[in-house]
């Protein structure tokens, strides 16, 4: 197997664009959702048509959006609002996505709402792309009457204005949230941890919904991270916070069942947790999977995986297996071809130890092909078989060079 084989293999697997008429998609695009709306509300919302046509919201989204919008009460003048916005340097696909998420701003009074929202944004140390960014986000925070207030929270937490930006990113009502009932109680549970704002603003860009619940739910949290065993000084503690905002207690339990049915024993299982608490976010099938090659193809102890459980976290299509195979194409039958340290260490590392383009194009290649990834059964078994393919490829390679007298010089 070549690297012609993958260069083919990756070609297979170019999704085909059709080459219909995007005028076309769309017509039926929404001919189906104006079906749809049809069967479910005989008489859709009168704004459905102004959100499409003059807004440029998809059909399925704007019937969605028009939930919200007032039944009877027309806007008394939504082309002022659309003008505005473009004039403040909303693009189409920005308008598009705030008038999706937050259709009620085509009610919206420009000179008194609007306008002074943005100019506070402005105001107060975001450039014209951040406060549009933020707005697309958070569309309520142009309704909101303590928005200076809620800004100068989150910014003397956060920061600089990108944090403050990825934080809502992740969760598009955190600078909605009540501060009073919920931000404020659960920073400052944080803070009786031991938590300095630093590390509490790490947890805010990081896990954003969390910070948001309830107090009660918070604290339920913070307590059972602590059940786990990590304290508020450890390192880990925000990533131990993502497994428990990921997971119920059932569900840990059922996962902790089922790693016990692969060979770990309940120590076995938290000591890994302890040092990568995010393995439990993976599902049972990727799991399993993982398992079985490093288990059963590597040869490695299940305590190999408890030492260095964050190997779990790597795919098992783009990393694991490619470098594996690499590995066996050089040593063979080594009985041991491979340590854990071959597969966390960066990719730079590992090409310039295992596969150096300079010294082995053809593997380099191959390995950057398989690492590309492949979805159809019949080249993910050519993958997994080829490493014997590639020793076997160059093997002849090496004897038709010895074999041609003209070639001779170039043999090593």
């Amino acid at each position: 197997m070549n690297k012609l084989f993958f260069l083919n293999a990756l070609r297979k697997n170019t999704t085909t664009i059709s080459s219909s008429s995007p005028g076309l998609l769309w017509f039926s695009a929404a001919a189906s959702a104006a079906d749809k709306t049809q069967t479910s509300s005989p008489k859709p919302h009168f704004m459905v048509e102004y959100l499409i046509n003059s807004c440029g919201v998809p059909p399925e989204k704007a019937a969605r959006a028009s939930v919200h919008l007032p039944k009877a009460k027309p806007p008394s003048d939504p082309d002022s609002v659309l003008r505005f916005l473009r004039r403040a340097g909303f693009a189409d696909a920005d308008v598009t996505r705030l008038l999706s998420k937050e259709p009620r701003i085509l009610y919206a009074d420009v000179e008194r709402t609007l306008r002074p929202k943005l100019a506070l944004l402005l105001e107060m140390g975001l450039s014209q792309a951040e406060a549009i960014e933020l707005v697309c986000h958070s569309p309520a925070s142009l309704r909101m009457s303590d928005l200076r207030l809620r800004i100068e929270f989150w910014k003397s937490l956060l920061g600089a204005n990108d944090s403050l930006l990825k934080a809502c990113r992740r969760d598009n009502f955190l600078l909605s949230s009540n501060l009073a009932e919920r931000i404020v109680p659960n920073v400052s549970l944080l803070r009786e941890r031991g938590f300095l704002d630093a590390q509490i603003a790490h947890v805010v860009i990081k896990i954003p919904r969390l910070v948001t619940r309830n107090p009660e739910s918070f604290a339920a949290a913070v307590g059972w991270v602590e059940e786990l065993g990590f304290p508020a000084s450890s390192g880990m503690f925000c990533q131990a916070l993502h497994l428990v905002a990921c997971n119920t207690r059932e569900g840990f339990d059922t996962k902790l069942r089922f790693l016990k049915g692969l060979g770990w024993s309940e120590s076995d299982v938290m000591s890994a947790v302890k040092k990568h608490p995010k393995m439990f976010n993976l599902t049972e099938e990727n799991l399993r999977s993982k398992m079985d090659f490093f288990l059963r193809e590597v040869g490695f102890e299940i305590s190999s995986l408890v030492h260095c459980p964050v190997l779990l976290d790597y795919s098992l299509g783009r990393r694991l297996r490619p470098r594996y195979n690499v590995l066996r194409a050089l040593k063979g039958d080594e009985s041991q071809v491979a340590r854990a340290r071959d597969f966390f260490i960066s990719d730079n590392d590992f090409l310039e130890r295992y596969a150096q383009k300079e010294k082995d194009p053809e593997l380099y290649e191959a390995y950057v092909a398989a690492c590309a990834g492949y979805q159809d059964t019949e080249t993910k078994e050519a993958v997994k078989n080829e490493p014997g393919l590639i020793k076997k490829r160059r093997q002849m390679k090496r004897s038709t060079r010895v074999s041609d007298p003209n070639k001779e010089h170039v043999i090593s």
